[in-house]
């Protein structure tokens, strides 16, 4: 995997979010953080993770300040519409077959690849593992801004030893 390509996307994302979006400034510094980035032992609740069910409670206030769309894509990252149904997240585990992970509020988060491994669209979508379970962030959506969004799904975040990428271990 390659974090410094792929790390310093997400920490920019993050600093944009509690710039712009009121609802993450609240909620950071509510939980004792008043800068973006994650400080050793100032984590806040669920190490700065939202559960996705709030998320979707709060969509209208995760909108930029400059204004934009608030609603979500459950096809994000997708061309066109599957003809088959993509795996939600929290099935996956029970569908090996399957060949795409997606979420209704974050869209297309993984696809399966020949190695077998659920490798993540790490162009659009950042990984971590937090209290809550994976949190994932949309690298190039400006609206809504979903970051470190958790659907409540455990994993893990790993590199691909084939392919050197990041993949998702659930």
């Amino acid at each position: 995997m390659r974090p410094l390509l792929w790390t310093p996307t997400y920490r920019r994302v993050v600093r944009t979010a509690f710039a712009t979006v009121p609802h993450y400034r609240e909620l950071w510094a509510l939980h004792g953080r008043t800068d973006p980035t994650l400080v050793p032992g100032r984590t806040g609740a669920h190490a700065g993770a939202t559960p996705a069910e709030v998320a979707v409670e709060r969509l209208p206030d995760l909108v930029p300040l400059r204004g934009g769309p608030a609603e979500a894509n459950p096809y994000r990252g997708l061309e066109t519409a599957p003809l088959g149904h993509p795996v939600p997240l929290a099935a996956a585990r029970d569908h090996p077959g399957a060949g795409i992970i997606r979420d209704d509020l974050l869209g297309v988060l993984a696809v399966r690849a020949d190695c077998g491994r659920w490798h993540l669209c790490h162009r659009d979508v950042y990984a971590r593992a937090t209290p809550l379970g994976l949190a994932f962030t949309l690298l190039r959506q400006r609206s809504p801004m979903l970051v470190d969004i958790a659907p409540g799904t455990q994993g893990a975040v790993g590199a691909c030893p084939i392919h050197g990428k990041p993949v998702v271990e659930l």
